[in-house]
C-alpha cells in the first residue's frame, strides 16, 4: 500500500477489512465526496474532469432522485463513468452528459442552482475556477478544488520543505467574498472546499 503520509485507519471487528478498502471508504477523495453529498442531501451536483470513481460518489451519497451533470472532454471517461453507475444499479437518469471543457460549459449553466460543485483542478488558476463555479451554489452549497495544493520548498521558519500549500491566490478570492467559508482537507492531492452561507 502506497505511503499516503497518514496513521492507517484501525479496524475493530468483524468482517475483517483490509487496509485499502478501509482507505477507499473513509480516507479518500472520494469518501469525502459521498459523505458531502449525503449530509447536504444534494440534489443537483456538477462535477468538471472527474472520472468514473469520483461520479460514482457522488450519486452514492445523493439524494435518490438527484442529477449529476459530468462535465468532461474525456470521452473514455464517460463511458466508464456511464458504466460504473448502471453497473451500481443507479439509474442513467442521474447522469447529464456535457461533452465540453469546464470553463466554457460553467458559465452556461444555472446560477444558484448546485448544492455540491466538484472541480478536478487541471492548469486553470484556482481564482478562476472560483470565479466561474461560485455563481452556481445555492446558499448553503459547497465548491470543492480538488488537486488545490502545491509542493514548493518551504520559505518561512515554521515551514517544512515540501509542505503543501494554496496558492496565494485562491486565498485572497476567497477571502473578498464574505459569504464564502473554506477548509483545507489534506485528502488525496489537496481537497480545498469552499462553502457558501
Amino acid at each position: 500500500m502506497p505511503n499516503t503520509g497518514r496513521p492507517p485507519v484501525e479496524l475493530v471487528g468483524d468482517p475483517p477489512m483490509t487496509d485499502d478498502v478501509a482507505d477507499e471508504r473513509f480516507g479518500s477523495p472520494e469518501a469525502m465526496l459521498r459523505f458531502l453529498a449525503s449530509v447536504l442531501r444534494a440534489k443537483a451536483v456538477v462535477e468538471v474532469a472527474g472520472s468514473a470513481s469520483t461520479a460514482l460518489a457522488l450519486c452514492g451519497g445523493m439524494v435518490p432522485e438527484g442529477t449529476l451533470t459530468f462535465i468532461t472532454l474525456d470521452t473514455e471517461a464517460q463511458r466508464a463513468t456511464r458504466e460504473a453507475v448502471t453497473g451500481a444499479g443507479l439509474s442513467a437518469s442521474r447522469l447529464r452528459m456535457i461533452t465540453g471543457v469546464g470553463s466554457e460549459v460553467l458559465p452556461r449553466l444555472a446560477e444558484d442552482s448546485y448544492d455540491l460543485v466538484h472541480i478536478v483542478v487541471g492548469t486553470s488558476r484556482l481564482a478562476e475556477l472560483l470565479e466561474l463555479a461560485a455563481p452556481l451554489l445555492r446558499p448553503g452549497a459547497t465548491l470543492i478544488l480538488n488537486g488545490a495544493f502545491t509542493h514548493q520548498p518551504g520559505d518561512g521558519r515554521f515551514e517544512a520543505p515540501g509542505e503543501p500549500r494554496i496558492p496565494r491566490d485562491i486565498l485572497h478570492a476567497v477571502h473578498e467574498d464574505p459569504r464564502l467559508v473554506p477548509v483545507a482537507l489534506p485528502i488525496g492531492s489537496g481537497l480545498l472546499a469552499i462553502a457558501r452561507t
